[in-house]
């Protein structure tokens, strides 16, 4: 019996539902280079921050386990590093009314979402993501002086690349984007200058 063209098609896209694609995201990114803020920063990643991984069920798409955590953590520890004038990993128990570290504040960033969307999900001719963080920073006394969220988006045409690779690319440019963000955009936020400038006592 001969495969009719709707069969085939509801066929295809139960295979591509019943297949599963999994993405380790790596690759170089660039750390924008910018002014020092002075100020000595202990900061807090979380092992959800740091291993980071999006999964997604989907009946049109299949389903996706997407990791990036590492990766993206690696590149955070090197945009903070560069941002400040001392950089320290710490336990977020150091996060307290006492300070004896000597930190000027502590910072802890957070992602809030990821999603990623393919050409067959939005009927454009790319693969998109986006992530959504969160960066908390707080005083030496563990008041509060900023909460901000920040957003990062990135797309890969595809061409010859497959749905995998397109998926990790747009990934990739979505934490460099938040990135740059980060790195032009917090030294100039009233909230990061009122703490410097009470910090340096007027």
């Amino acid at each position: 019996m001969a495969v009719k063209p709707f069969s085939l098609l509801l066929l295809l896209v139960f295979l591509a539902s019943c297949s599963s694609k999994n993405i380790l995201v790596e690759g170089s990114l660039p750390v924008p280079m910018v002014k020092k803020i002075p100020a000595v920063v202990g900061i807090y990643y979380s092992e959800e921050f740091v291993s980071f991984r999006y999964k997604e069920i989907s009946p049109e798409i299949g389903n996706w386990d997407i990791d990036f955590g590492g990766q993206n953590a690696r590149f955070f520890q090197l945009l903070f590093d560069s941002m400040f004038e001392k950089t320290e990993n710490i336990d977020r128990r150091d996060i307290s009314n006492e300070n004896s570290g000597g930190f000027d504040g502590f910072l802890i960033p957070k992602i809030k979402k990821y999603g990623f969307l393919t050409p067959f999900v939005s009927g454009l001719g790319f693969y998109s993501a986006s992530i959504e963080y969160e960066l908390s920073l707080y005083d030496s006394d563990a008041s509060v002086i900023l909460i901000w969220k920040v957003v990062g988006y990135g797309k890969n045409e595809g061409g010859v690349f497959g749905k995998e690779e397109a998926i990790e690319r747009a990934t990739l440019l979505a934490i460099r984007d938040a990135g740059a963000k980060i790195a032009i955009e917090l030294g100039k936020r009233a909230e990061i200058e009122s703490w410097l400038k009470d910090k340096m006592g007027g």
